[in-house]
């Protein structure tokens, strides 16, 4: 059965094509989510399983709980150049440092797969 990233990564190339994805592992407490490490790729085609991505995330060395993706193209689509993806993604950990729930104009998903949401919690 596929998870839920499996699902949308195979719709957004069917959308896009190729595409940067901006990448943010995160780790999820009671009251906030807390971006840990960050980077970008470009992806080529939407053959990755939810497992290899997750073996590659493992590589960074850091307990998250979830990951966020964001998409990037270029002017007349396909991936961003990687001086243009570079600095992109300085702006997508701003944005969400500043307010985590910028997470949710990504696509954001936990340890299995599965799609998250990020809700506003009352003080």
């Amino acid at each position: 059965m596929k998870t839920d990233f499996e699902h949308w990564l195979v719709a957004q190339f069917a959308d896009t094509g190729p595409f940067t994805i901006f990448i943010l592992l995160v780790q999820i407490t009671s009251s906030n989510a807390v971006p840990l490490r960050s980077s970008y790729a470009h992806l080529i085609g939407a053959e990755m399983t939810w497992r290899e991505m997750r073996t590659l995330l493992d590589g960074a060395r850091a307990p998250w709980d979830g990951v966020a993706f964001f998409v990037g193209l270029g002017h007349q689509g396909g991936p961003l150049p990687d001086p243009v993806a570079a600095r992109k993604l300085k702006e997508v950990e701003a944005d969400v440092k500043a307010d985590p729930l910028t997470l949710n104009r990504g696509l954001f998903f936990d340890r299995a797969g599965r799609h998250l949401r990020i809700d506003e919690t009352a003080a």
